[in-house]
């Protein structure tokens, strides 16, 4: 499925999700997922390509393989399909700008008129541990912000990160980002970055997180604007992680809402729900709605959705709210995180 923005004035954006039927090889169904790719963008330009699969030790070799024609910066993540599929597709695409594409420093530039966009990731690791490896993500995405004049604190808007074996190596994670934004002078007080913090295996098997990066340069500080709900959701750090609830991008012509991971919480931070995944996926929702309505958007406004679950058996219950509470015309996929 596919969506898109359009102004009168501006670039056209293309938000796409889907998932691959499964077919005779997976070789198969990963040209299947990049001739899509490339349909559903029409004359659009790929930006960033993420793949959800099933085994990722396996599978990315493949997808690394297939995938590169794709010419745009790809990720692979071991998150498998609640439908039972090997492979779900998320992917941004653009129809214009100028595009400096390095594959073996794993980013992308997009030049604007006004602005640039930078998406990029980091594909092999030399630490080991949930700690050091986080912070080996982090000094990567400082270096390359450093060499476009950029720092983690003016410029990373969004991040997306992935833990194998989140209920033990989540902690190394937390602390060592928690040591790098003091270091970078991001705190409660000034501010940290927009995130996605989950469950996903990477490939070789002893690397515990990886993580994604977009970044922006040539805007002033006052168009950020950092998301909160405080009468549905508390602040990260009352139960000591370090990022925003979302980040909102005003731009001439439209806004860019990049919403963090959302979990079922309330207003001191506590689980809602226990034991009823329907509640909670409507309190999901709900918290969703309240942070897009405290800054001038709608859930309307979404383009683009990745849904996860820590139990796919929870997959038809969760999917029914799903149907009833989003916008019918939102392309999305559920994965296991």
């Amino acid at each position: 499925m596919k969506s898109i923005f359009k102004s009168d004035v501006g670039l056209r954006e293309s938000f796409l999700a889907f998932s691959v039927e499964r077919k005779g090889s997976f070789r198969e169904e990963a040209e299947e997922a990049v001739r899509r790719l490339l349909e559903e963008a029409g004359g659009d330009m790929l930006v960033f390509v993420r793949f959800h699969v099933s085994d990722v030790s396996n599978q990315q070799p493949i997808l690394e393989e297939v995938a590169r024609r794709l010419g745009c910066l790809i990720a692979v993540v071991g998150q498998a399909p609640t439908n039972r599929s090997h492979l779900a597709v998320e992917a941004y695409a653009l129809s214009g700008g100028i595009v400096a594409y390095c594959e073996a420093e794993s980013r992308i530039r997009i030049l604007l008129d006004n602005y640039e966009l930078l998406y990029f990731n980091k594909s092999e690791l030399a630490s080991t541990g949930s700690h050091d490896q986080m912070n080996e993500e982090f000094l990567h995405a400082q270096r390359i912000l450093g060499e476009f004049g950029g720092t983690i604190k003016s410029n990373l808007q969004r991040t997306w990160i992935y833990c194998r074996d989140i209920d033990n190596n989540y902690e190394g994670l937390v602390v060592a980002r928690r040591e790098l934004f003091e270091q970078q002078g991001l705190n409660q007080e000034t501010h940290y970055i927009a995130s996605t913090g989950i469950e996903g295996m990477s490939h070789p098997w002893d690397r515990l997180v990886r993580m994604d990066g977009f970044a922006l340069f040539g805007h002033q500080q006052e168009q950020i604007d950092y998301m909160s709900a405080p009468d549905n959701l508390s602040p990260t750090h009352l139960y000591g992680v370090t990022f925003e609830r979302g980040t909102r991008i005003v731009f001439g012509d439209r806004s860019k809402f990049y919403v963090s991971g959302t979990a079922s919480i309330d207003c001191e931070g506590k689980v809602m729900h226990v034991q009823d995944v329907a509640k909670q996926t409507h309190r999901v929702v709900d918290n969703v709605i309240a942070l897009m309505e405290r800054h001038c958007g709608a859930l309307s406004d979404l383009k683009q959705a990745v849904v996860y679950l820590r139990d796919p058996a929870d997959s038809d219950v969760v999917e029914s709210v799903l149907r009833e509470r989003l916008p019918q015309s939102l392309p999305r996929i559920m994965v296991y995180g």
